[in-house]
C-alpha cells in the first residue's frame, strides 16, 4: 500500500493545526476553574488535569509520527540517512537473524554494506508508542527514534515526570490537591514543551537534519 503524500508544507500545516487546537481547548478547560479556593476548584484541577496530559501524549504522538512519514516519504537511500532511520528500514530484514558466530557476523555485515546504496522503506506503523504513560525517558526514546537532540529538554524532566505521576494518581481514583498557582505553572510549561517540540520538529523538517551529516 502506497504511503500518504507528506510535503513539507504538508507537515508543517498538520503540526500547526495539531498544536493550535489543542491549546484552545486546554485554555477553556483552565478558564472553567474557578478562582476562589473551595471544593469546586479543587475539582475542576482534579477534572483538568487528564485532559492536559491527553493533550501532552497526543501531541507528541501526533507530531513526531508525522514526521517519522515525512522523512519515510522521501524514500531516500540508507546512506544519506541517520542510523535510526535506517534501522526503522531494515528492521524486517534483521527480525529473523541469528548471529551465532563470526560466519554469521560477516554475513550480517555483507547484508547491511550492500543495502547502503539502496532506497529505505522506513517503517512508519505502530513505531512510535507512548504506552500510555508518557514519562520522560519513555519522551527521550521516542525523540531519539526521530534523531532528535534530547538536550533542551532536560529541564522539563521534572515536569513531564509529575504530570504523568498526577494523571495516573487520579485516574486511579487518588485524592491529589494541586492549588491554582501550581496547576497554571504546569499548563504553561506544558505548552511551551509542545511549542518546543513543534519549532524541534519544523526546523529538523526544513533542515533535514534527518539525513547523515
Amino acid at each position: 500500500m502506497s504511503r500518504r503524500r507528506i510535503t513539507f508544507d504538508k507537515l508543517t500545516d498538520s503540526i500547526v493545526d495539531s498544536y493550535s487546537w489543542r491549546r484552545k481547548e486546554l485554555k477553556i478547560v483552565k478558564d472553567f476553574i474557578p478562582n476562589d479556593k473551595g471544593p469546586k476548584q479543587n475539582a475542576s484541577i482534579r477534572f483538568a488535569i487528564p485532559i492536559l496530559y491527553a493533550h501532552w501524549e497526543g501531541f507528541v504522538k501526533n507530531v513526531t509520527e508525522s514526521y517519522l512519514e515525512f522523512v519515510a516519504n522521501k524514500y531516500l537511500n540508507h546512506n544519506q540517512l541517520k542510523p535510526q532511520f535506517i534501522a526503522l528500514s531494515l528492521t524486517k530484514h534483521l527480525a529473523g537473524v541469528e548471529i551465532k558466530n563470526i560466519e554469521d557476523k560477516t554475513k550480517t555485515i555483507q547484508f547491511l554494506t550492500d543495502q547502503l546504496d539502496k532506497k529505505s522503506n522506513i517503517l512508519t506503523k505502530n513505531v512510535i508508542q507512548t504506552r500510555s504513560n508518557l514519562k520522560f525517558s519513555v519522551f527521550t526514546e521516542i525523540l531519539f527514534l526521530i534523531g532528535i537532540e534530547e538536550n533542551d529538554f532536560l529541564q522539563y524532566k521534572s515536569l513531564i515526570d509529575d504530570l504523568v505521576t498526577f494523571r495516573n494518581n487520579i485516574a486511579h481514583g487518588e485524592y491529589l490537591h494541586i492549588d491554582l498557582q501550581a496547576f497554571e505553572n504546569l499548563y504553561e510549561q506544558v505548552e511551551i514543551v509542545m511549542n518546543l517540540l513543534k519549532t524541534k520538529i519544523e526546523n529538523s523538517a526544513a533542515t533535514e537534519s534527518f539525513k547523515i551529516a
